[in-house]
Order: structure tokens, then C-alpha cells, then sequence
């Protein structure tokens, strides 16, 4: 499949926020992030309320380095930066001017020779380019952080270490409360501590405590404000973060531990062209050590026992930027509507079974004990119902195994991992034989649960085998937690033989994973 499933952004009300709805669905949209580090481009259009994906394109530019001691760009970095945007303007070509939003971030906001540079590279990159302040680098940082994240009334700290600056955001939702810029950065560090490739336990720790220093007169307001989970992005923390995974230096997040552990392997290594860590890419040697340094000293003057690595940062902030506000509405429902029309669900179908397995859930979620303060068990039940046709778009011939990878693999907005597995698991097993691999990737009882859930999935999707749309709500009875007995309204089995014939069978398969189910 070449495009990105309908994923990146929540629907957007053009109305309400006084914009022209685009005739042209198809209309592009770039974002373009001149980073200390690295140059980034991001190409999405509207489709079906949402931003969707078409393109993304990064490159180690480097910029920040190329500073020489007198603050100005030398004419290598220059021109390495001009033939980047060349680059990007080639594929932005054709795409409408007010369509086009590209920022220069500290390099370029520190250089004294960034006018001339801001004149070459509007003509290479054939639109224009604003410098943006180190605060609303971070308000757009946080946007875009935010946007890829569940639903949720915790308050967030955003952490983003570029080349010449690193950001820390306090928030709620999409909206922030606090911002910081600082003036370090994985380039910058490094330059000041390893531009001669060696690694020692001194100068390690002489990194530390600059940034330490650095970070000091922003601790107390952070900490103040306080947060509920701390969030990362960038490059340089998704290559660290990436590196403990692999190396099992962590459970999944980046620890002060792990980081450790990761500091004393680059001692041992003791130079950057000895380097020889798993997961480390050549391209993110030259600013490990400072990248590091950074994130070290952010644990220790905030006292931060674990940071998760977000996917979205400055450029799709930015690019949702451009189209306005967003709409107070869960993201994950968003997702759900966009997947359903971009692979042709039948909406109808989906709403008839999607009401039958509420009335379902209803009768079941006390005595399956279907409780959770961190997962919501019936809304799972419903995305389920609406995406478990999801795969016919591929083909009819094993649909159910083509939506359950559809879901799995796609980076749907506001969805974790988790979620995910839930709902894949649910989709493969909505019908035919059991496969009980599915529930592997659970601990006993959440996969207990998921295994409810797919039960009322199953009966509601074979109560519509006849897809006449029909509102039905059996009382659902439960005996011992498997023993389930479908109480219809008198003569409408014999008049649904279809439906008659599929529960029967169905009694079949339940069977076959303890389940006893009966109908009258």
C-alpha cells in the first residue's frame, strides 16, 4: 500500500475556525523544520477530516556545526544547507504557497550571517522561511507531541533536544502551560566537550554538569508546575531510547539507569570511531555523547524516574499549525472514522452491529468483570465493530487476518501498542476458528478479558449475518461465566434462518474455547 493509512492529526473544523473548506481533497500541505542538526520535511493532504501522511524526508545537515568561532555559517555548512532545501524544493514543487510553512530553529536564530543564508534558500527551496523564537519552537513542539498521544487529563512535561537548543513544555491535552528553551544542545555540547572524538569518565561528567548548570534556573518552575508523565522527542532521544531497547538496558522507557549504563559504554569505548553499541547508527555518533549529557542531566535536576519517546515533534505540530485549532473530540475516534472510509467499510453494517454489541456488553460487563481505570473495555468493543471489516478492502478471502494486521501495523493517532494488540486480536478471532496465539501477547487477565470482549464481537457480528440492518437486542443471559444463553423475540430465529444457521454453527466454535452458548 503506498499511502500512510489516515493517521497523523484529530479532524479539523474549518468552519469554526473560519477557514475556506478545501475543495480539492487532494490539496497538499508541507512542513519544513530547519533544525541545528538535521533539515526535516513532512507532505500530508486532507482527507476524510484528517491530515494524512504522503511523504517524509530527513537529512543529516548538520548546521550547528558548521558554525566557525565567529559565529558565522562557514561556507561548507552553507552550501550543505542550500543543497538540501534545492532537494525539498524539487518535491514542493506545484504544492500552493500558503500550503507551505518552513521555520529555522537556534542555529539559525544565532547566526550572523542567517540573512544571507535566508535569501539563498528561499530561492532553492522556492518558499519562504521564518525564523522562529525558542518559545514557539517549543509551542509547536508540544502540538505536535500532543497530537500523537491518547486522550488524556495528565499533565505532560515535553522534552525535545535539538542541535542548539533543548525544550521543555508543561501541559494539558493540546494546550501548554509552561515553556522553556534552553541554550544546549546535542551539537553544541558536543562540540564543546568531544570535538576530538575522545570519551573519558571526566569529561563525561564535565558535560553533565554544564548542562546541569544550564538547567538549574528553570528546575524549580518545572518542578512546581509538576507533571504525570514525561514525554521525549527528537532524534537524538528516540537513537538513545532505541538503544537501550536493544542493548536491554531498559523496560521500554528511557531510565536514568539505563542512560548509565549507556555513558559507561561509550568510556569504555573511550573514542566516537571506536564505537560499537547495538542500535547506534554511524549518522548519530557525532552527538551521542552530547545528546546524552543533556538527557543525564534533565534526570537529575528534574528528578525524572522514566521518559516514554513520542513519534510526533516540530514538524507535524507545525503543519496542524497552519490549518488552525483542533476539535475537543477523542483523536482515537478520529482514527477510527478515518480507517473506515479509507479502506470502504460499510458504515451501516458496522452501526448495526456496533448497537447490538452495546446492548450486548451491557448484560455481560458485570459479570465478566469488564473494569478498568487504564482500559476502556466497551469503547475497545466498539472500534472493534466498526474496523472488523476493514480487510475486505484487500480481499474478501481471509479479511479477518488482513484487518487484524491492518490495525496491528498501522500508526493510528491516539493509539498505543496495547490498544492495538487488543483490538488485532479481537479482529482476527471476530469469526471462524479460534486462534488462540492471539491472546499470547496478554498477561492471563487482560487476555481473559480480551477473550470476553471477542466473544460479544462474535455474537453481534453473527446476529447480522443477514446485513438487514435490523435493530435486535437479545437478553443475554450468564451461567458460571461460560454457560451464555441468546434470548430472542418470539418466531425471529425463524425468520433469520441465516442468522439461525451462523449461531448454531458459532455454538460450534465457542465450544472449542469453553464456552457453552444456546439459543431461543
Amino acid at each position: 500500500m503506498n499511502p500512510e493509512p489516515l493517521i497523523q492529526f484529530p479532524a479539523i473544523n474549518h468552519e469554526n475556525l473560519g477557514i475556506e473548506t478545501p475543495e480539492d481533497e487532494n490539496a497538499l500541505y508541507a512542513a519544513i523544520d530547519l533544525g541545528s542538526n538535521s533539515f526535516h520535511m513532512i507532505i500530508a493532504r486532507q482527507a476524510h477530516g484528517q491530515m494524512q501522511v504522503v511523504d517524509k524526508h530527513k537529512e543529516m545537515v548538520r548546521l550547528r556545526a558548521g558554525l566557525d568561532r565567529n559565529g558565522y555559517l562557514t561556507e561548507e555548512a552553507f552550501s550543505s544547507g542550500i543543497a538540501c532545501l534545492e532537494r525539498f524544493g524539487q518535491r514542493i514543487k506545484g504544492i500552493s504557497q500558503q500550503n507551505i510553512r518552513a521555520v529555522g530553529t537556534n542555529t539559525l536564530r544565532n547566526a550572523k550571517n542567517s540573512r544571507q543564508f535566508l535569501l539563498a534558500a528561499r530561492e532553492a527551496l522556492g518558499a519562504g522561511i521564518q525564523i522562529i523564537s525558542g518559545q514557539e519552537e517549543a509551542r509547536l513542539i508540544y502540538l505536535g507531541v500532543s497530537l500523537g498521544l491518547p486522550k488524556s487529563d495528565e499533565q505532560r512535561l515535553v522534552m525535545d533536544i535539538g542541535g542548539g537548543s533543548t525544550e521543555y513544555i508543561i501541559g494539558q491535552r493540546n494546550q501548554h502551560r509552561h515553556l522553556t528553551s534552553t541554550e544546549m544542545g546535542c551539537v553544541s555540547i558536543n562540540e564543546d566537550f568531544f570535538s576530538d572524538g575522545q570519551i573519558d569518565q571526566d569529561t563525561m561528567q564535565k558535560a553533565i554538569d554544564r548542562c546541569r548548570q544550564i538547567l538549574q534556573p528553570h528546575r524549580n518552575k518545572l518542578i512546581l508546575l509538576g507533571w504525570d508523565a514525561a514525554i521525549g522527542a527528537s532524534g537524538t532521544i528516540k537513537s538513545i531510547g532505541q538503544i537501550l531497547e536493544q542493548n536491554h538496558w531498559g523496560d521500554g522507557s528511557i531510565t536514568l539507569d539505563g542512560l548509565l549504563k549507556l555513558k559507561q559504554a561509550l568510556v569504555e569505548a573511550g573514542h566516537l570511531d571506536a564505537l560499537k553499541i547495538d542500535g547506534l547508527k554511524d549518522e548519530r555518533k557525532p552527538v551521542i555523547c552530547g545528546g546524552l549529557a543533556i538527557l543525564i542531566a534533565s534526570f537529575i535536576e528534574l528528578n525524572m524516574h522514566s521518559l516514554q519517546v513520542a513519534a510526533n515533534a516540530l514538524r507535524e505540530g507545525l503543519i496542524f499549525d497552519t490549518l488552525g485549532r483542533l476539535h475537543a473530540a477523542d483523536v482515537r475516534d478520529v482514527s477510527v472514522q478515518a480507517m473506515q472510509k479509507w479502506m470502504k467499510v460499510d458504515l451501516e453494517q458496522a452501526e448495526a452491529i456496533t448497537l447490538s454489541a452495546r446492548h450486548l456488553y451491557k448484560q455481560a460487563h458485570n459479570c465478566w468483570l469488564l473494569h478498568s481505570d487504564e482500559i476502556d473495555f466497551q469503547r475497545l468493543l466498539v472500534w472493534a465493530c466498526q474496523l472488523h471489516e476493514c480487510g475486505i478492502a484487500i480481499s474478501y478471502k481471509r479479511y479477518r487476518h488482513h484487518s487484524a494486521y491492518l490495525i496491528e501495523e498501522a500508526d493510528m493517532a491516539g493509539f498505543d501498542q496495547q490498544d492495538k494488540q487488543i483490538l488485532s486480536a479481537m479482529l482476527l478471532n471476530h469469526r471462524g476458528k479460534f486462534i488462540n496465539a492471539a491472546l499470547d501477547a496478554f498477561d492471563r487477565t487482560l487476555g481473559e478479558k480480551v477473550l470476553f470482549l471477542t466473544v460479544l464481537l462474535r455474537l453481534a457480528v453473527r446476529i447480522h449475518r443477514g446485513r438487514d440492518l435490523e435493530e435486535i437486542k437479545p437478553e443475554l443471559q450468564i451461567h458460571k461465566q461460560n454457560k451464555l444463553c441468546l434470548i430472542f423475540p418470539e418466531n425471529w430465529l425463524i425468520e433469520h434462518p441465516l442468522s439461525q444457521l451462523d449461531l448454531e454453527r458459532e455454538a460450534k466454535r465457542l465450544s472449542t474455547i469453553g464456552f457453552h452458548l444456546s439459543c431461543r
